[in-house]
Order: structure tokens, then C-alpha cells, then sequence
């Protein structure tokens, strides 16, 4: 049997399971399990908190980085600073004899001088697993949700290791343009793209062109769907659920969940509603109690208030019919919507807001309502369900779109 070239899937801030962090390792870690020998690089004091995690997957628990947040405790976020400026003197100072002694001293040389003589955020413990699994350039490194540090730590291993396995960044938010920013290190690694050693993913038309505009070359970045699971949703006449998935804020339309419900309810009583959320804003308690206090009325609201992990939630997705994405359309065109792709994939017609352009090239058909800022969402709601057939069937349509469009994708292609 033919030996499986390694891929390194790498979270190196995520402590816990909460947000898309593990869930998108999961998703990825299914997408090529078949075909690549799957590890994972995370954090040191990451905790899977008795979420699910697939089996035969190696972790290393590595990576460490800040204990403190500046805005939770500004004075101990100082004091770890100092500490860090004086652990780098030390680090540059012993990487200097240990790669010496590798016989590696010029290539560790340039390295420093790329990072304007200071060490990466997270080489130290990054390295040690990094060194351990002896990579070859037939190997594929993916930091998952790539920030600045991330970078930085890629192009200071390439600049140490010419032969190195190849790196694939995706990029959810566009990174901010300052001193010693992401674009910084792009064009430090600007041949490694060229020469397809590195490859960068971007989830939206707004973000790829922002990169654009700021590294000003095209090479080895990528607009990218992948990985996503896939449901086939069955038929049905009546009796349907309408639902809410993520944390709840503000900007994602949380506060008017109260007002659609009730608005519903008053022109008919067939409704279910599934809410499902886990971190909640200060400010939005009160209608969190309202919820609550609505649902111990009409056992039709069912709220799951807890983290669910990658079955619970694809098994939350399977028993939604419509889903109103309540954000501004600014919003989801410049920062998407995970919760709109999990329709697509999971066959749910939605209603969104006018202006949506984010995901418009791959909803070819009609699975959706639209609403303008002064509209409700009632209408809408109802109008699906009452022709939810077609809806459907647009529906698939669009889901099979989607399926086709992943075998071409460039990560599918790029990772091999």
C-alpha cells in the first residue's frame, strides 16, 4: 500500500472548542482523510470540552502564545509583554548556537533578518512537532484561519528550509494594513506563491479583492468554497421550523427573533422555531429571558442555549426548513456568513436582505426570498412556505452547484 503524504491542519490560538475553529479542523480533516495521513497542531491548552473529535487523528497540543488580553487586563497584558521582549533576546541567542550546530546558521541569518531580527510569535513551540514529524515537500501544512503571526511563522520556516512542505493559508477577515502587516510578509514569500509552494484561500469576492489591491500580484491566491458537508433534505407540506444558528449579537439580528416570532404567530399557529446560540452580548440578555419566557407559553420554540459541536449542529441544520439570515447585507458581503453556506450545503431556503451580493454566483436558482431594511421577515416566511416545494428544489439545485463547483476547487486541486 502506498504511504500517505501528511497534512498538518493548524489552530494555534484556539483554547476550546467554541466558534468555527474546530469545527472547520473537523471539516477538513473529513474532506481529505482519505487520501492524506491527517495531524493536527493547536494550541497547548486547547480543550476539546467532551465535544466531538473524529478518531486516528495525531494532535500535538504545542503552540503557545498571550496569556493575557489586553482589554480584559491591560496591567498583567504589560507585564507578559516585557517578559516576552526578554524571552526573545534569549531565543534569538540560543536558536543562534542550536542552528550553528545544524550547520544552518546563514539560512536562520536571513530568516531573522525577513522578521526584522526578532522571533515569531510561535516558532519556539511551534518547531519542536514541526521537526518531529520530518516533513518532506510532498507534505502539506494548513493553518486554517491564518492571522499575521501565522504568516510570519510561515515565511520564517521557509526561509530556513527552501525544501519545504507546501503551506496553505485561508483568510476569513480582512487583516488590517500596518507596520510589519500581513502584506509584509506576502511579498516575503511572494516567490514561494509564484512558484506554487504556498497558497493562500480567500471566502469572499471582497476579501480577494482587498488582497489584491495590497499585494498587487495575482499568484497562488485563490478564491475557495471548500470543505463543506453535504444533506439531502426530504420534502414536506407543513409544519415547518424556522431557525436561528450562532452567537447571538446584535449585528446577526438576534434582538428581532422576539418580534418575528410573534408576528408569525398571529397569522398562523403551524410554526416550529428552533434557536440555538452560545455566546450572548450584555445587551441582548433581556430578549434572551424573552425568548425564554415564550417558549415555556409555546412548546413550539425550542431553544438550545450551549455550544454545539459538529454533529449536534449539522443534526440542528437537518431539522431546519427556513432560515432568516437577519444580518445587514454590508455585513455578510464583507465578512460572509458561515450560516448562509450551511444552508447551501444542508438544502435550507433562506430569506435575506437586499443588496446580498455575498454567495449570489453560487445561488443560480431562486431558494431564497429577499427583504429590503424597512421590510419584516413575516412575509417572506410565509411566502416560502406556502410554494416550500419549489423553494426546494432550487434548493438542491443550488447544493449540487456547490458540489460541482468543489471538485474544481483550488484547495481540492492544490492539496494532492
Amino acid at each position: 500500500m502506498k504511504k500517505k503524504n501528511k497534512l498538518i491542519l493548524v489552530e494555534t490560538e484556539m483554547k476550546g472548542p467554541k466558534g468555527h475553529f474546530l469545527d472547520c479542523l473537523i471539516e477538513t480533516s473529513k474532506t481529505f482523510e482519505n487520501k492524506l495521513k491527517i495531524i493536527w497542531i493547536v494550541n497547548k491548552y486547547f480543550s476539546k470540552e467532551k465535544t466531538y473529535i473524529p478518531n486516528k487523528i495525531k494532535i500535538f497540543k504545542s503552540v503557545t502564545g498571550n496569556h493575557y488580553n489586553r482589554k480584559k487586563n491591560k496591567f498583567l497584558y504589560v507585564l507578559e509583554k516585557i517578559f516576552l521582549f526578554f524571552e526573545n533576546i534569549f531565543q534569538l541567542i540560543y536558536f543562534s548556537f542550536y542552528f550553528y550546530n545544524k550547520k544552518n546558521f546563514v539560512n536562520y541569518l536571513t530568516a531573522l533578518k525577513s522578521n526584522h531580527f526578532t522571533i515569531p510569535k510561535y516558532f519556539k513551540t511551534f518547531y519542536k512537532p514541526y521537526i518531529k514529524l520530518k516533513l518532506s515537500n510532498n507534505d502539506h501544512i494548513f493553518f486554517q484561519s491564518a492571522r499575521r503571526n501565522d504568516v510570519a511563522l510561515i515565511n520564517f520556516l521557509i526561509k530556513l528550509n527552501p525544501n519545504h512542505p507546501k503551506f496553505h493559508l485561508r483568510v476569513f477577515l480582512p487583516p488590517k494594513i500596518k507596520f510589519n502587516s500581513f502584506f509584509y510578509y506576502m511579498n516575503e514569500i511572494k516567490l514561494e506563491l509564484i512558484n506554487k509552494k504556498v497558497f493562500l484561500y480567500l471566502f469572499s469576492n471582497y476579501t480577494y479583492r482587498y488582497f489584491i489591491r495590497n499585494c498587487k500580484f495575482k499568484k497562488g491566491i485563490f478564491k475557495s468554497q471548500l470543505p463543506w458537508s453535504f444533506y439531502s433534505r426530504n420534502f414536506r407540506t407543513k409544519n415547518f421550523t424556522i431557525g436561528y444558528v450562532g452567537n447571538a449579537r446584535k449585528s446577526r439580528g438576534f434582538h428581532l427573533l422576539p418580534k418575528i416570532i410573534f408576528e408569525l404567530e398571529k397569522k398562523s399557529n403551524s410554526f416550529r422555531y428552533l434557536i440555538q446560540f452560545s455566546n450572548i452580548t450584555a445587551d441582548l440578555v433581556d430578549v434572551k429571558n424573552k425568548l425564554y419566557d415564550m417558549a415555556k407559553i409555546n412548546s413550539r420554540i425550542k431553544i438550545i442555549e450551549e455550544y454545539s459541536d459538529y454533529k449536534k449542529f449539522r443534526n440542528i441544520l437537518k431539522k431546519i426548513d427556513i432560515m432568516p439570515i437577519i444580518h445587514k447585507s454590508e455585513e455578510l458581503n464583507k465578512i460572509t456568513s458561515g450560516t448562509m453556506y450551511s444552508c447551501l450545503t444542508h438544502e435550507i431556503p433562506m430569506i435575506i436582505p437586499k443588496k446580498t451580493y455575498f454567495m449570489k454566483n453560487l445561488l443560480k436558482h431562486k431558494s431564497y426570498e429577499e427583504i429590503s431594511k424597512n421590510n419584516n421577515f413575516t412575509n417572506s416566511i410565509i411566502k416560502v412556505a406556502k410554494n416550500y416545494s419549489n423553494y426546494l428544489k432550487n434548493a438542491k439545485l443550488n447544493s449540487t452547484f456547490l458540489k460541482k463547483k468543489i471538485r474544481i476547487d483550488p484547495l481540492n486541486i492544490n492539496i494532492y
